[in-house]
């Protein structure tokens, strides 16, 4: 949000609405009053709902950053015209159900925490694009002595802020975990003081879903070296207080929620959310400061 007067009183913000006067793509389009706009606007809508109903009309629209009012402002006026109501699933939701699958509505570490930490995952983010408020506290980490990891499909701006690279085939980042927390069990690298206390399931975890992600398999699904990723487990585990970065892109597959889950499920093993500066982090919304 730097600067964003700028943005607001650029010259180049439209204002008035223009109508395209030739064929898609052309840029071809002509000023026209705001009369002359609404009026067409709801002159086509008529014509489509007398066709076909007012559910031919869907209105698209949100965005994490908008706020309530400014999210469903418009929802009154679709809602009496009878418009189709769009589930609002474009987004993150799988990431949201993955996170409550294991935590439910526990929570995350406040984002400002990751100051203190010695070791932070940005996984499935680009931080340097889409979070550079968070990225300015693990810059602060670094300072401290924390090694940043950056786990991605492709490498990204964000990359500069890195020490260690790790590319991932899209859709295996949840291999990846499970083979790491194989890893974990392995080598005893597991905090048992806070597993007995605080987890639930890790018995069956381990005896029914681990064996089957030995660091040979997740190599062959993740496309990342078997000795790499034994090393990445063993960083892990031993880090004092590993916080996790959760982007969304990592959530838009059809394992979406499971990935989460599965990443989620790291820090409980090492113990991370019980100590600042660890733990796993998958976003903030506005809503639950109102429910």
């Amino acid at each position: 949000m730097l600067h964003y007067e700028q943005t607001v009183h650029s010259p180049l913000r439209l204002t008035t609405p223009l109508k395209r006067t030739g064929a898609k793509g052309s840029g071809s389009f002509t000023p026209v009053t705001w009369d002359d706009a609404i009026g067409e606007i709801a002159l086509r809508w008529r014509e489509i709902i007398g066709r076909y109903g007012a559910e031919a009309i869907l209105p698209y629209s949100y965005a994490g950053t908008m706020g309530l009012i400014q999210r469903n402002s418009g929802h009154p006026f679709f809602h009496a015209l009878g418009a189709s109501r769009l589930a609002r699933t474009i987004c993150s939701p799988a990431k949201d159900a993955g996170w409550q699958a294991v935590m439910g509505e526990t929570p995350p570490p406040p984002p400002e925490s990751v100051a203190k930490s010695d070791l932070v995952i940005l996984w499935g983010i680009d931080a340097a694009a889409t979070s550079i408020h968070f990225l300015r506290g693990v810059q602060d980490a670094k300072r401290n002595g924390a090694r940043v990891w950056l786990i991605n499909t492709y490498e990204t701006a964000t990359a500069s802020a890195a020490d260690d690279v790790i590319l991932v085939r899209p859709g295996s980042d949840g291999a990846l975990a499970l083979g790491m927390m194989h890893i974990l069990v392995r080598d005893d690298l597991v905090n048992h003081g806070f597993v007995a206390q605080r987890v639930q399931g890790f018995q069956e975890l381990k005896d029914q879903v681990l064996p089957d992600y030995s660091p040979e398999k997740v190599a062959a699904i993740t496309g990342i070296a078997g000795e790499k990723i034994e090393g990445l487990a063993r960083e892990y585990g031993k880090a004092k207080a590993a916080y996790i970065r959760l982007g969304s892109g990592l959530s838009r597959y059809g394992n979406g929620a499971m990935t989460i889950r599965t990443i989620a499920c790291l820090p409980a093993i090492t113990g991370a959310y019980g100590r600042e500066g660890g733990g796993c982090f998958p976003g903030t919304s506005t809503g639950p400061a109102f429910a």
